[in-house]
């Protein structure tokens, strides 16, 4: 049976890492950082183009003509060897022998009369090495005040009931449903106490189910304060709603959030949250939340995208899946933070080739609270 594709690809950069352990055990010195430089790069090309992998590997791992040529030597060996003879301990002949450290300059001038040699003690040069146990990278977000916390939960509100999918605990006056008794009684009073008409009633439309991707790259770091309270806001009023953050990686937030009050969730999410600086790759992102949540959309959900569509992927990789995951949603609507902003046109690659798949395109400001309010526009 053959390989997927996606399968290949791994057991590839697997070997990588192999490689640069086989390097390892020869005394050659590969740093973390080095290794994850060949990572990224093998992936600008086809892994299966022998001569584009050596080039790499070379570049990333060789800082002079002499390590040049080890590393190619080296990686020509371990290419043609198996995964399981690639582990064996190495020969003699083959320990790469590391330059000896240049001796110190012996000063030629003598020493002045009374100078004393003071023998300095050795500096000691902590070295970072890689725990499972390491701190978060993350910051606690900034929270906002009170009385801007609750105007955005008067627009969450305003919303939940623009794009409500979902009966309420209310009832209103319907052509079909439960007979309505009161309403029926009142109305038998206008004729002498006879049923003529009976009025019935059915769940008010008043709930929304909301599925939110929040994007949490470096770009969006500067208006999270704001879209991390319009999460809160939306959660709190909906317990069917879900969040997701994505950045490198795509993960569930929403337990995270809702078992914390607004100030503790912000601390916590903050730190938890996975960031990565510049733009992010929002088609895969939203290909990978498809694959593993897409049975979280429903007929009834409205899908919430917060980003600012800075993508660094395929712009049409974008329009693909939301117009794959709009099929199964209600509703879809993208927030920007520069949105409502003077001059605003979605020119940015992916917002540009996704404008015909959204339903509703938001900003930060239509979640404040106006007099008198601002409708959601639909």
């Amino acid at each position: 049976m053959p390989e997927r594709p996606g399968e290949l690809e791994r057991r590839l950069r697997d070997r990588l890492g192999g490689f640069c352990r086989y390097l390892r055990l020869r005394g050659y010195p590969v740093g973390i950082g080095a290794e994850l430089d060949l990572v990224r790069a093998s992936g600008t090309f086809d892994l299966l183009d022998r001569a584009a992998l050596k080039n790499a590997s070379g570049v990333a791992l060789a800082r002079s003509p002499e390590e040049l040529g080890f590393v190619g030597e080296a990686f020509d060996r371990y290419w043609s060897l198996d995964p399981a003879a690639a582990e064996a301990p190495p020969a003699a002949h083959e320990i790469y022998a590391l330059a000896p450290p240049r001796p110190s300059e012996k000063r030629d001038r003598p020493r002045p009369e009374g100078e004393v040699e003071v023998e300095r003690p050795p500096v000691a040069i902590p070295l970072g090495t890689y725990s499972a146990a390491a701190p978060a990278t993350g910051h606690a977000l900034r929270t906002v005040a009170g009385r801007e916390m609750r105007a955005v939960r008067h627009g969450a509100r305003r919303f939940r009931r623009k794009l409500a999918t979902l009966p309420g605990r209310r009832h209103a006056p319907a052509h079909r449903g439960a007979v309505d008794l009161r309403s029926t009684v009142r109305q038998s009073l206008h004729h002498g106490g006879e049923w003529i008409e009976l009025r019935r009633e059915a769940p008010r439309i008043s709930r929304a189910e909301f599925v939110i991707l929040w994007d949490v790259s470096g770009s969006m770091r500067e208006h999270e304060t704001r879209l991390f309270a319009i999460v809160h806001a939306l959660l709190a009023l909906s317990r069917r709603s879900r969040v997701f953050a994505f950045s490198t990686r795509l993960e569930d937030v929403t337990g995270l959030v809702r078992q914390h009050g607004y100030r503790r969730a912000a601390e916590v999410i903050g730190r938890r949250i996975d960031r990565a600086d510049g733009g992010t790759r929002i088609g895969r992102a939203l290909a990978e939340f498809s694959e593993r949540y897409g049975s979280t959309l429903g007929p009834t959900s409205t899908l919430l995208l917060l980003s600012d569509g800075w993508d660094l992927g395929e712009a049409e990789l974008v329009r693909e899946e939301l117009s794959h995951l709009g099929r199964r949603a209600r509703w879809v609507a993208w927030l920007t933070p520069y949105t409502r902003r003077p001059g605003f046109e979605p020119s940015v690659g992916a917002l540009r080739a996704a404008r015909r798949e959204i339903d509703l395109l938001l900003g930060p400001e239509d979640f404040e609270a106006h007099w008198p309010p601002r409708p959601f526009p639909l």
